[in-house]
């Protein structure tokens, strides 16, 4: 909890950049004291405590910058400094290290120019800063702090780390392009629960150097829904891959699943692949797996409706499947989908259906590498066909009164249905 005393010191830095009205600030500070009284006893400063602090007021732009290099890179930014006080102003720029930072920055790597400079009234300058990544730098995010001033804001107590109030917070993400590429990292489908399906994890080792790898199921249970039993265990998986990854060279990674009869539910789980690259962290050396198991209906889906006059009736059916991201093998769309319907009449009796139409329709993406392997793909296969519906309409001659429309669905994830009744004169 922060004390009350800090957060009118926080208000007062407030009123003096940025010209908050001192009784709305103050409005706001002691609703935070009454509402904290049940807590904390001490009672805050006074006014004029408050009013004795002094801050030199400097406008920094950009007041942020992050840079992207690789280890052996370098670049440079300009910020400019503004005096926006009513005195000349020493900016002599140091480097503070952020407290939350993946790595700190080596103050070797920077570079400032000017180093020192004396800075009227209204006056601007502008800074170069310069930073060079070395060749055997780690990969990570880096982030500091660039304080121009020396001022901090005051607290009641020692601080380790010190709020600068004339500073910019610079960061520089390093990175390394992946030596190993891998395709697909997410596999999703959906299986039916007694049978088999084949997946392919393609890997490419862009470096000199052999890459090992030793697949095994993630120690991490991910998203595994914890009020629910997964549909299946890790057993139900094997996994066939080769030990090594040849410099220049691709690999295979098999992945067979063999879904229990009477499965229910989804399995989430991954595969890390346990290989070297420090260019990418653990969570991208790992395979997403997320199957959902789907039962064949056996029962028909029963819509009742009312015809209020003699008249054609014409029932349509549609179903959309997507191909999620089942780039690896599995399902895809092996099985075409189809229904059985069924309708009776008024009378009690099933009537005849009529099939006038069958009709296919999809959404094809040009130019996406979705479920392609980058590296063998050609003008053939940039179409990814990642939706597709397919549509049966039937008509029957029909009479006033009460009706009964059955559909039963095979290798469908979901349908539509429209039934029109004819309008007559």
């Amino acid at each position: 909890m922060i004390p009350r005393k800090i957060n009118l010191l926080l208000a007062l830095l407030l009123i003096s950049i940025i010209g908050i009205p001192v009784i709305t600030a103050v409005q706001q500070q002691t609703k935070v004291v009454h509402e904290q009284s049940m807590i904390v006893d001490e009672y805050p400063v006074d006014m004029e405590e408050m009013g004795d602090i002094q801050f030199t007021k400097l406008r920094i732009s950009p007041s942020y910058s992050h840079m992207e290099l690789e280890p052996g890179e370098s670049d440079d930014i300009t910020v400019k400094v503004i005096n926006k006080d009513n005195k000349t102003v020493l900016i002599n720029p140091i480097f503070v290290e952020e407290p939350y930072s993946e790595y700190f920055f080596d103050e070797e790597w920077i570079d400032i120019t000017p180093s020192s400079i004396e800075l009227e009234p209204e006056a601007e300058m502008e800074f170069t800063i310069k930073v060079e990544i070395p060749d055997d730098a780690e990969c990570g995010h880096y982030s500091m702090q660039i304080a121009f001033t020396d001022d901090v804001i005051p607290m009641p107590y020692e601080m380790i780390y010190k709020q600068y109030i004339n500073a910019m917070h610079f960061n520089v993400e390093v990175w390394k392009p992946p030596v190993l590429q891998m395709q697909p990292s997410h596999i999703h489908d959906r299986v039916e629960s007694g049978k088999k399906y084949d997946y392919e994890i393609n890997l490419k080792n862009t470096g000199d150097v052999d890459i090992e790898i030793e697949p095994e199921f993630s120690k991490d249970r991910w998203n595994r829904y914890d009020m629910m039993m997964p549909a299946f265990t890790d057993d139900a998986i094997t996994i066939d891959a080769p030990s090594v990854v040849p410099a220049n060279g691709t690999a295979t990674v098999n992945i067979h699943l063999s879904v229990p009869e009477n499965a229910k539910g989804m399995y989430e789980g991954g595969i890390d692949l346990n290989f070297d690259d420090l260019s990418l962290d653990e969570w991208d050396r790992m395979v997403h797996l997320s199957f959902e198991v789907w039962t064949q209906p056996t029962e028909p889906f029963i819509k009742p409706f009312t015809a209020k006059t003699d008249a054609p009736i014409t029932i349509e059916i549609s179903s959309n499947r997507y191909q999620y991201d089942m780039c690896g093998g599995g399902s895809n769309t092996k099985e075409e989908p189809s229904f059985d319907l069924t309708l009776k009449g008024p009378s009690g009796d099933y009537v005849e259906l009529d099939l006038t139409m069958t009709g296919y329709y999809g959404s094809v993406n040009l130019g996406g590498i979705k479920c392609t392997v980058p590296w063998e793909m050609d003008s053939s296969g940039i179409y990814d066909e990642y939706s597709t519906s397919y549509i049966e309409r039937y008509n029957t001659n029909g009479t006033a009164g009460e009706w009964e429309l059955g559909i039963l669905p095979h290798y469908v994830e979901k349908f539509e249905y429209t039934i029109d009744i004819e309008e007559t004169d």
